[in-house]
């Protein structure tokens, strides 16, 4: 049996190499004749048609078996998530409470009422009994970022990363999530990671300058390996290209040079840096810039640094020309008291912010002055 074998092969491999036209004519029989006793009705426009319409069918349930291996796949990872996350974190006992889909809204509105009274232990338990009781994503999304958030405000930074990151994952174009992404990073002092965030929005079409501008200054704040003569400097070519807040950059070189910080008082912005100037010990005073300076004689006259004979000319700062008027008419013993607020969301705080601790705008910081009685004080709290 091997002989033939080897006689037959042998036969083929000639009549083959030497007989091109041969092999040719074989594989277009071979072809007719699976077209014609195979596919009798290939050259019928009715058989394309079919071969189509089953092709289209082929493709449509590939398509639904993957897209069912994929969400089951991103419900086991989000799964898998949330069971890191411990809903025993507080003594708010939720998790007795049984489960009905008509409690969804009004546990939402608990979570964020908490979290919006800084009940952040109980809002972070609501957000998460509710989150794993809740099977699409579509409706747990809004949850998750409430969650997140909450993390946020408490300070769980490491854990609001993971539910933002989480969320990305599932919808990468959403806008809110990745400026929460980017205050993360900058509030764990990883500035590389928060500048990448910048790039997304850019392509969503967000206007990412501000906050470009807000991470460059900052991250050169905190870089260790640049000298406080180098950011003097960088800080100058900040004040330049009059780009970002006045305030924070005054603020920042009279910690770094109070020389150059003198130097650099505008009297048009003074206003915005009352608190600062009012607030600054003697030995940080400036006495032959603020002499030949009306706006700030002004200001040291009403907080008693000063004391002149000359007459005080006004300064457009209500509080200030205020006490220097009772001053003529004989009081004492006034000082001012200062309070913050944010221009966006309208929140007052006590002290002085860069990012609103309510709703992280950047350089939304108005400033509020009350004339009290003056007290002793001792230390200086802005700088």
């Amino acid at each position: 049996m091997h002989g033939l074998h080897n006689i037959f092969l042998i036969i083929y491999t000639t009549i083959f190499f030497y007989y091109p036209s041969i092999k040719k004519y074989v594989i277009i029989k071979l072809k007719r004749f699976v077209l014609d006793k195979i596919l009798p009705s290939y050259n019928d426009p009715l058989f394309s048609i079919l071969i189509i319409t089953l092709l289209i069918l082929v493709v449509a349930v590939v398509s639904v078996l993957m897209g069912n291996y994929k969400e089951e796949k991103q419900k086991k990872r989000l799964k898998n998530f949330l069971g890191q996350i411990d809903i025993d974190e507080c003594n708010f006992d939720i998790a007795k409470i049984p489960f009905e889909p008509t409690l969804i809204k009004p546990l939402s509105l608990l979570a964020n009422t908490l979290s919006i009274q800084g009940e952040y232990q109980k809002a972070i338990n609501v957000y998460i009994y509710l989150i794993k009781h809740i099977d699409s994503f579509f409706e747990k999304e809004n949850l998750l970022e409430g969650l997140g958030k909450t993390y946020l405000k408490a300070g769980f930074l490491k854990k609001a990363e993971d539910v933002f990151l989480e969320l990305l994952h599932k919808r990468a174009r959403n806008i809110n999530v990745l400026y929460h992404l980017g205050i993360v990073y900058e509030l764990l002092n990883d500035y590389n990671r928060a500048k990448e965030v910048l790039t997304p929005l850019e392509v969503l079409g967000e206007d990412i300058e501000p906050l470009r501008l807000h991470l460059e200054f900052v991250s050169l704040l905190k870089n260790k390996n640049i000298s406080n003569e180098d950011k003097v400097e960088k800080l100058k070519e900040f004040l330049k290209q009059g780009k970002y807040s006045y305030r924070q950059i005054i603020k920042e070189i009279f910690k770094l040079d109070l020389e150059s910080a003198w130097s650099l008082i505008d009297d048009t912005k003074v206003d915005s840096i009352i608190d600062i100037l009012w607030f600054l010990p003697l030995s940080n005073l400036n006495f032959d810039i603020i002499s030949s300076n009306a706006k700030l004689k002004s200001i040291y006259y009403a907080k008693g640094v000063l004391s002149t004979q000359e007459e005080i000319p006004l300064c457009d700062i209500f509080v200030i020309d205020t006490i220097n008027f009772a001053k003529k008419g004989g009081g004492s013993d006034f000082d001012l008291s200062f309070s913050y607020s944010c221009s966006r969301c309208k929140h007052y705080f006590p002290i002085s912010f860069d990012r609103c601790p309510n709703c992280y705008a950047i350089n939304s910081i108005q400033i509020r002055e009350t004339i009290t009685k003056k007290q002793s004080q001792i230390g200086y709290s802005l700088l």
